[in-house]
């Protein structure tokens, strides 16, 4: 609250034997607005399973109004319709993201385990490691902790061994 910022950072990963995509929200958002806010439905295993056609339906009419540039690393898990809004400062706007995130994360919990022993580990493994190698390609995670005053050293333990740990 001192510092008038927010952080949220949501990521949901199928059991290894599962090819469904991972579920990812983040907002960051300051006292008046919301700075960025990213929801997607990235692929794993399979990036033709059922439940990213839903994600793509869920979002196809949602035009935020600043779109945000993806980097790199960015583009590398995510999918090509990614929502990826930034400088959200109309409540109608932060309040349709919020719901299709929610909406979404339900459809996810929902329909997660039909796919349950569809996946072999051995792919479904390494597909995850990538998606994690790229998220700690990320620097505004990091940088946004440190500058909440957290320790450098906790901070990048945090993000490389806990939020989004390798594994193997």
């Amino acid at each position: 609250d001192s510092k008038g910022l927010w952080m949220m950072h949501v990521c949901i990963f199928p059991t290894l034997d599962n090819p469904a995509p991972i579920y990812g929200f983040d907002v960051i958002a300051g006292k008046n607005k919301m700075t960025g806010a990213f929801h997607d439905f990235s692929p794993s295993a399979d990036p033709d399973h059922p439940m990213i056609q839903g994600y793509f339906d869920s979002v196809e009419h949602f035009v935020p109004a600043k779109q945000r540039e993806l980097p790199e690393w960015a583009r590398n898990i995510f999918t090509g319709k990614m929502l990826a809004a930034g400088n959200v400062k109309s409540d109608e706007e932060a309040t349709e993201i919020i719901r299709i995130a929610t909406s979404n994360l339900h459809a996810y919990f929902d329909e997660v385990g039909e796919t349950k022993g569809e996946g072999d580990p051995t792919i479904v493994a390494p597909c995850q490691d990538y998606y994690c190698h790229n998220q700690q390609q990320n620097p505004h995670t990091a940088n946004v902790m440190k500058s909440l005053g957290l320790p450098e050293e906790d901070v990048d333990k945090f993000c490389t061994d806990m939020l989004f740990p390798k594994l193997k």
